[in-house]
């Protein structure tokens, strides 16, 4: 009975197949895995709703040791780029400090964002102070160094943590001033006599130095005697004057009888041709006598033919020489044929080598004067610089032994050009009443093509150069304000004059100021790293 019963309650049970038990298997692993998947989803789909609202909110993930406060450390705010915090970088956040709308290029000033136009760009706290003088002018004046008007790196600005950052990165400000300056041409040149004021003095005939009257380094005037030379072409040429002066007195009598006797028939006409033909001749040779003697620097009297040839010896025989001279001389000395050698102009003896006593010849110097109370300045200047100069431009010349500058006026520019040097040489009449200056004395000379007052100038160190544009850092004129961004403009310049220590910059900036000077290469090597985009974290907000 048991078994009976049994049987039945197996056959009510449901029976399944193979194939059945497979499939309710797979399906239910699947079940299994979703239900174990579904809490990584949810975190996921949070975490991509935190990432997308902290996108556009700025919001950030706390670090793990703000959750467990195990540690305080400052956020990550800072700028690779610019070198400051990120939230304080007013290049990076534009709404910190927004920047001017441009204003462009200045073609008038040949600078960008000009000062001069807009004076209201000026980092001063009072009113700016405009230039006293016409920049545009003395741009113009000569060629001056350019600005490429696609150069931009003045629409950056340089930016410091803080001030004693700047400090510490070494840079030095000043304040923009005014001083004179001038614009010149600089050339070498070599200080000389004027050659139409030097003489080189030689006798005029050979002979012996019979007497010297002045020597080296003697001050003489205008036909102040030097020495006299006896020479005997000299006696020889009073002989002949003489000689000629006494036949021709005696043919003027002859003639005068015998006109006389001619008129009364006493003799026949022929002997009258023939004794005017003689005076003639005599009369030729003695115009010839008294060129000679003038040919020998000695004045001739005049109407010697009608003086007595006595008187006439006596006076050609020291002819020339005064009588308080002649009774200086020695004895010995004292003859006819002495010829004098006078100074032709005033000036210094500046060369002289001979003594009594010395046998000279007419070829040979024996005395150079020289007048040096005005001397020449000769300049060498280059082809390029010859279109700015002219006659009247003033000059200071300088000696490389030092001293007082000296001036003088452009009085003569070379028409040529020299072949060897490709200079042009150019003449200064230059003034040397106290007799300082020395010949073949070489120098620097600048020929001033315009001289400033109130030139607008910073120390030379301050202004930085790009290949295409100069550039100089002004600092923000709020810069002390206690809330205020530690930064620097950067502001484009047209260079002008320079010397030693200063330049003049004719566009850019305004008197007060403020520029870095020392260490204004650091600002700029961080403006152009910037400029760069060297990679950093930095991102606009």
């Amino acid at each position: 009975m048991s078994s009976a019963v049994s049987a039945p309650a197996r056959s009510a049970a449901p029976s399944h197949s193979p194939d059945s038990r497979l499939a309710m298997g797979t399906s239910g692993r699947w079940l299994n895995k979703m239900l174990n998947a579904l809490p990584n989803l949810v975190v996921f789909s949070l975490l991509g709703g935190v990432m997308y609202l902290g996108h556009h909110t700025g919001w950030k993930l706390p670090k793990l040791s703000e959750l467990t406060g195990t540690a305080v450390v400052p956020a990550d705010d800072w700028c690779e780029e610019h070198g400051v915090p990120e939230s304080k970088c007013i290049e990076c956040v534009k709404d910190l400090l927004p920047k001017r709308k441009p204003i462009g290029f200045c073609r008038e000033h040949g600078v960008a964002e000009c000062v001069i136009h807009h004076p209201e760009l000026a980092q001063v706290k009072d009113a700016p102070q405009l230039p006293k003088y016409d920049t545009t002018q003395a741009i113009a004046l000569i060629a001056r160094p350019e600005n490429n008007s696609r150069n931009t790196m003045h629409t950056s600005r340089v930016q410091f943590s803080s001030a004693e950052s700047v400090e510490k990165s070494g840079i030095d400000v000043d304040v923009v001033q005014e001083r004179p300056m001038l614009d010149a041409i600089s050339a070498n040149g070599e200080l000389m006599f004027d050659p139409s004021r030097v003489a080189h003095l030689t006798t005029r005939v050979p002979g012996t130095v019979a007497f010297v009257f002045k020597g080296l380094g003697a001050d003489v005037k205008a036909g102040e005697m030097l020495a006299l030379i006896d020479a005997a072409q000299v006696g020889q040429a009073k002989a002949q004057l003489l000689e000629s002066l006494v036949q021709l007195q005696l043919r003027k009598k002859t003639v005068q009888r015998l006109q006389t006797a001619s008129a009364g028939g006493a003799i026949a006409a022929k002997s009258l041709i023939e004794a005017e033909a003689a005076l003639q001749e005599v009369e030729i040779r003695f115009i010839s006598a008294q060129q000679a003697i003038a040919n020998l620097g000695f004045p001739v009297p005049a109407d010697l033919d009608a003086v007595n040839p006595t008187q006439v010896a006596d006076s050609l025989r020291f002819l020339g020489i005064p009588p308080a001279v002649v009774e200086a001389l020695p004895a010995g000395t004292r003859t006819a044929n002495l010829i004098p050698i006078r100074a032709p102009h005033t000036g210094s003896i500046v060369a002289s080598s001979i003594v009594a006593g010395e046998v000279v010849e007419s070829s040979r110097a024996l005395f150079t004067i020289a007048d040096a109370t005005k001397m020449w300045l000769v300049l060498n200047i280059r082809q390029e610089d010859a279109r700015n100069v002219h006659r009247g431009l003033p000059v200071r010349f300088q000696t490389d032994e030092g001293g007082k500058a000296v001036t003088g006026e452009v009085s003569w520019i070379s028409p040529a050009v020299d072949e060897q040097t490709r200079t042009l040489k150019v003449r200064v009449l230059i003034a040397n009443a106290d007799g300082k200056l020395r010949d073949k004395t070489f120098g620097t000379g600048r020929i001033i093509l315009r001289e400033e007052a109130n030139a607008i100038v910073v120390p030379v160190d301050a202004v930085q150069s790009t290949p295409d544009a100069h550039f100089v850092f002004v600092r923000d004129k709020n810069y002390f304000d206690k809330s205020s961004p530690k930064f620097f403009h950067v502001r484009q310049v047209r260079i002008g004059a320079k010397d030693g220590e200063f330049v003049e910059l004719l566009a850019g900036v305004l008197p007060g100021e403020v520029i870095a000077t020392k260490g204004s290469s650091v600002l700029l090597a961080q403006l152009l790293r910037s400029n760069l985009g060297a990679g950093c974290g930095c991102h606009e907000h």
